[in-house]
C-alpha cells in the first residue's frame, strides 16, 4: 500500500510529538511512503524552518518547485528514514500566520501534484488548515483513502473530518472524548513509537536525576517548581533535571516563585536524542495539567524501567496502566494557570520520590514494572492496526 502524508503542519517538526510518531510510523514502512507538508511548528515561538532542520541533523536539498504558468515555490527535500518529504517553506513557523493566502495555493497546487505522481493508496494527515481540508477533499475525489490521525482535543465541531473515511484516535480516552463532543468514532490506535531511538543500554545508564521534559504551564511546571522548592529543603540530594523542549527554562523565572536560588535545579537544552536525558534520568515527572492524548514522554520512560509519577489528566492512567504512580492534581490549577501549588498538595509526589530513593528493593520493583507495562508498544504490532485501518479495499465506515 502506498501511503502519502500530507498536512500543513511540518513532518519534521522536532517539538511535535505528532510529527514524531507521524514520522515513525512511515519510517517502519520505508519506499511506500512520501510525504508533503508546508513548513508549520509547534514552537511557542517563531522558529526558522532551517533552525528547526538543523537540531536534525539530516541533509536538505532546496529548489524551486514548478506551480505553471511560469511560477515557483521554494521547497526543501529531506530524506529522513528512507521517506522522502518535501516541504512548502512558509513566511511563519506559527499556524494563527501560515500559510497564508498565496501559500496555501501553493501548498495545494503541489499536493495535487504528488497525489497525482505517486498515485497513493491513502492519504494520512491532521490539522484543520482550509488547505488541508480542501487537500482531503481531492484526495477522496480520486478515490484516495483518507485517514485523520486526531492527536490533539483542538476540535469543536466536525467540518475537520467531513472527508475523512476513517478518523483514528491515539487513546481510548480520546475516543470517548471526541464521541461525546463531535460524535465521532473509529479505532483506537498507539501512536508508532520507535523505542529502539530511546532506550538507553543499560551499561550507559547513570541515573541521578528526577526529570521534568518541557516546561510550560499545561505541562504542569507550576508543580514542578513546587516539588523543586520542597526538595531543596528537605532532600537537596535529590538533584531535578529540567529538559528543554517546546518551553525553555527560562519559562520558570516567570513564575511567581524565585526559583534562582535552588542548589538542586539542573538544565538540559533541547535535544534530538532523548537518550541525552533517559540516560541520567532515576524517575520522571509528568505532572500534565492538559488532558493528555496519550504521553510520549511517559511510554519512553517506561521502555527505559524509569518509574514515572503523574497527574491522573487525560488519557495517562491509559498509558501507565500497572506502572507507575498517578495524583490526583486540584481541579483549580489549570494549563493556563501560573497558581503555584500548596507544599501539602505536592507532600505525596515527595513521598513516593523519597522513598524510591531510600528503598532499593521499592525502586527495583517499579523499574520491572515500567520495562513489562512497555511491552505494549510493539512496533509491529501497531504498524499491522494502521495498515488495516489504512487499507483502501477494507470494509470501513465512514465517521459516523
Amino acid at each position: 500500500m502506498r501511503l502519502l502524508f500530507s498536512s500543513t503542519h511540518c513532518l519534521l517538526d522536532p517539538s511535535s510529538g505528532a510529527a514524531i510518531a507521524t514520522r515513525e510510523l512511515l519510517s517502519s514502512r520505508g519506499a511506500e511512503c512520501r510525504a508533503f507538508t508546508a513548513g508549520v511548528l509547534d514552537y511557542e515561538e517563531e522558529t526558522s524552518l532551517g533552525q528547526a532542520l538543523g537540531t536534525l541533523g539530516l541533509p536538505t536539498a532546496r529548489f524551486a518547485a514548478d506551480l505553471g504558468g511560469g511560477r515557483a515555490a521554494e521547497v526543501i527535500d529531506v530524506e529522513a528514514g528512507r521517506v522522502r518529504c518535501t516541504i512548502l517553506a512558509t513566511r511563519s513557523s506559527r499556524a494563527e500566520r501560515s500559510p497564508d493566502r498565496e501559500e496555501s495555493a501553493s501548498f495545494l497546487e503541489l499536493a495535487t501534484q504528488v497525489l497525482d505522481r505517486f498515485r497513493p493508496d491513502a492519504l494520512l494527515t491532521y490539522g484543520g488548515h482550509p488547505a488541508s481540508l480542501e487537500l482531503m477533499r481531492r484526495a477522496r475525489a480520486r478515490g484516495i483513502r483518507v485517514a485523520f490521525h486526531l492527536h490533539n482535543f483542538g476540535y469543536r465541531d466536525r467540518i475537520a473530518f467531513e472527508d475523512a473515511d476513517v478518523v483514528i484516535f491515539p487513546s481510548e480516552f480520546s475516543r470517548r472524548h471526541h464521541a461525546r463532543l463531535l460524535g465521532l468514532d473509529g479505532p483506537v490506535i498507539s501512536n508508532a513509537i520507535d523505542l529502539s531511538r530511546v532506550v538507553v543500554p543499560e551499561a550507559e545508564r547513570v541515573p541521578r536525576y528526577v526529570t521534568f521534559v518541557n516546561p510550560q504551564p499545561a505541562k504542569g511546571m507550576t508543580v514542578f517548581a513546587r516539588i523543586a522548592i520542597e526538595l531543596n529543603a528537605r532532600r537537596p540530594d535529590i538533584p531535578l533535571l529540567v529538559v528543554e523542549g517546546r518551553g525553555t527554562a527560562e519559562a520558570l523565572g516567570r513564575l511567581p516563585v524565585d526559583l534562582s536560588g535552588l542548589a538542586n535545579l539542573h538544565r538540559m537544552a533541547v535535544t534530538p536524542d532523548p537518550r541525552d536525558f533517559y540516560k541520567v534520568s532515576r524517575a520522571v515527572l509528568v505532572p500534565s495539567l492538559w488532558r493528555e492524548s496519550l504521553g510520549r514522554v511517559p511510554v519512553e520512560a517506561l521502555a527505559n524501567g524509569i518509574p514515572v509519577l503523574a497527574s491522573d489528566r487525560g488519557a495517562l492512567p491509559e498509558t501507565l496502566g500497572d506502572a507507575g504512580f498517578l495524583f490526583t492534581i486540584p481541579e483549580q490549577y489549570m494549563p493556563s494557570s501560573l497558581e503555584i501549588p500548596t507544599a501539602r498538595e505536592v507532600a505525596p509526589w515527595l513521598a513516593i520520590l523519597e522513598r524510591l530513593w531510600d528503598d532499593p528493593d521499592f525502586e527495583a520493583r517499579h523499574r520491572e514494572l515500567a520495562l513489562r507495562e512497555s511491552r505494549r508498544w510493539d512496533p509491529a504490532e501497531i504498524a499491522g492496526q494502521f495498515e488495516h485501518a489504512l487499507h483502501p479495499i477494507q470494509n470501513h465506515d465512514r465517521p459516523s
